[in-house]
């Protein structure tokens, strides 16, 4: 028997958990629901919150993923398609059975990358459902019990996450096409999603393949694949990297597939300084050198190597909160890979926003360090560029700081045509007001707030009510003021909270910025805060002792006279 069955209607775990939140949220003090991404928290999720993320619809306990039914097995075959083309797309997907478990085809070329064996052991990630999922091009065939069965389809944060519900009986085969529709069309807004940490093989074309068939599962129009060394010794040669890139660097890496495209980097790892990402250099950094990370040179000193190949670097999960404290002075360093794992990771919110109210231009990016977290893309960065850009020119809009960063959000701040990135140059005066439009919308995760934050001080300017919510896939646009009296930096936020009580959606635009007289903002008691952090730094090195020592405290220490300086 055959039957095709294509979904139009919501789906409903999306506003059932737009519900649950509702609910937790009106709970909680705002101020402690704002910091609840900021920083490091515990990262171990209790077995409820395991069990509430892999808990379908319609049961009252987690399922797990299961092999197919030895016998009186149902046989689905499912096509999934773009609405618009009719074409099969890549896409994310979970196979629920009549039992509440997990079923997914065992003749996937994308086998190997399902959640069961990439992420099974990782709890890092946005509280919400994501079942026992697996990737696909588009088409596949799956055993399951015979009974009602429930297809759910997600690809990224543009499209409308979609389900159906089959009947079949034992030794039965039935057909269904579902079909995607592509909601929040972000590059008809300017914006263009990527990704700067990835981790895949790419040793050959059929590594290449399979990458661009994971990216486009989820919508990652710029993905960045990074090489690692292991953190006690690096080598600048390709041989001796975890996840090696073989297919070239910098520009000669790039190769795209449609709209989707893939180009190496590396992540250069140490113990003592941190961890920080390097992409679009035409070669790997310190080529042919062998040297101890944890000592020297320091992130700043390779990062100007980077630059002079080409290429762009962004410290890695926050930071570690430690050389960092020391490079963004210098500008040795483009920004800083900030919202990961579902949270602002290592110097957290409150280190970036000290840093912003000194007027560094130090950007933020969001990133998702697949296979170490639950989901391929689950953070990522998306940049404003007026026309459809490369992966060079994506790379520079981020590090000009044009972009939002998100885990399912959209948020775009504008004034007067000025967006992030941009600077108002205006004449002090009395009574100055700048005026503000933000808008909004998702579709893989709730919104509950919308920030604005200026000079670090965050003021909501809406928060959702049982009358008045937004729908998945529809744009709230919301006007608002800021009274000026000193040069600022303003920015946007928006986020939600799961019924666990961790962070769900979560987006933050970087910067605008408003000069005035030419003077640039400054505050006297972030320059502390930031001070004290270096000097704990400093203390650390000093207590090290290596060859290079003294260089690499000289660059710590013109780090602090720079900012000690600052007026």
């Amino acid at each position: 028997m055959t039957a095709a069955i294509h979904s139009t209607t919501k789906h409903s775990f999306i506003v059932f958990l737009a519900m649950l939140i509702s609910s937790v949220a009106s709970a909680q003090n705002l101020d402690e629901l704002s910091n609840l991404s900021n920083g490091e928290p515990d990262q171990t999720f209790t077995l409820a919150e395991e069990a509430f993320i892999a808990t379908p619809l319609g049961f009252d306990k987690p399922g797990k993923p299961q092999k197919p039914p030895e016998s009186d097995a149902a046989s689905i075959s499912v096509t999934i398609v773009d609405q618009e083309t009719k074409k099969p797309i890549a896409c994310r997907v979970n196979v629920v059975g009549a039992d509440g478990h997990f079923y997914e085809p065992q003749d996937n070329p994308l086998f190997a990358w399902s959640r069961e064996r990439t992420a099974i052991n990782e709890s890092h990630s946005p509280s919400r459902y994501w079942g026992w999922y697996f990737y696909t091009t588009g088409q596949f065939t799956v055993e399951v019990p015979a009974g009602a069965t429930r297809i759910e389809v997600w690809k990224g944060m543009e499209y409308h996450p979609e389900a159906i519900t089959i009947n079949a009986r034992a030794n039965e085969t039935r057909k269904a096409t579902v079909e995607l529709k592509h909601t929040l069309k972000m590059h008809q807004l300017n914006y263009f999603g990527g990704d700067t940490h990835i981790h895949f093989f790419r040793r050959n074309e059929e590594d290449d393949a399979r990458a661009l068939d994971l990216v486009s599962a989820e919508d990652i129009r710029y993905a960045f694949i990074l090489a690692m060394n292991i953190p006690n010794t690096y080598s600048g040669i390709m041989s001796r990297q975890e996840w090696p890139q073989d297919m070239g660097f910098g520009d000669a890496s790039v190769k795209t597939r449609g709209v989707y495209g893939i180009a190496s980097g590396q992540e250069y790892r140490a113990g003592t300084y941190g961890h920080i990402s390097f992409f679009m250099h035409k070669q790997l950094a310190l080529k042919g050198l062998t040297v101890d990370p944890n000592n020297f040179p320091t992130f700043g000193m390779v990062s100007r190597e980077v630059r002079k190949l080409g290429g762009y670097s962004f410290h890695c999960h926050g930071g570690y909160e430690r050389e960092i404290y020391a490079d963004y002075i210098q500008q040795a360093t483009d920004g800083v890979e900030l919202l990961q794992m579902a949270h602002y990771r290592g110097i957290g919110l409150t280190g970036w926003y000290h840093m912003l109210n000194m007027g560094f231009r130090f950007p933020s990016i969001g990133a998702c360090d697949f296979p170490y977290v639950r989901a391929l893309g689950d953070c990522r960065t998306y940049a404003y560029a007026s026309k459809t850009p490369t992966h060079r020119s994506w790379s520079q809009a981020i590090a000009e700081g044009r972009s939002f960063i998100t885990t399912g959000p959209m948020v775009i701040l504008e004034s007067n045509g000025a967006r992030p990135g941009d600077t108002l140059e205006l004449r002090k005066r009395n009574g100055l007001t700048i005026p503000l439009k933000i808008k909004v919308a998702a579709e893989i995760s709730p919104i509950q707030y919308v920030q604005i934050i200026v000079n670090g001080n965050p003021r909501t300017i809406w928060s959702a009510s049982d009358e008045d919510t937004i729908a998945p896939g529809k744009w709230r646009e919301i006007k608002a003021e800021v009274e000026i009296s000193e040069p600022s930096w303003i920015a946007a936020r928006a986020f939600s909270i799961s019924p666990t009580g961790r962070p769900d959606g979560e987006a933050h635009t970087n910067p605008l910025w408003v000069y005035l007289n030419n003077e640039r903002p400054f505050d006297k008691e972030s320059r502390d805060w930031l001070l004290d952090k270096l000097d704990g730094r400093i203390s650390a090195l000093k207590l090290r002792k290596f060859a290079e020592q003294p260089e690499a405290l000289r660059f710590f220490e013109q780090s602090r006279k720079l900012l000690e300086n600052q007026r």
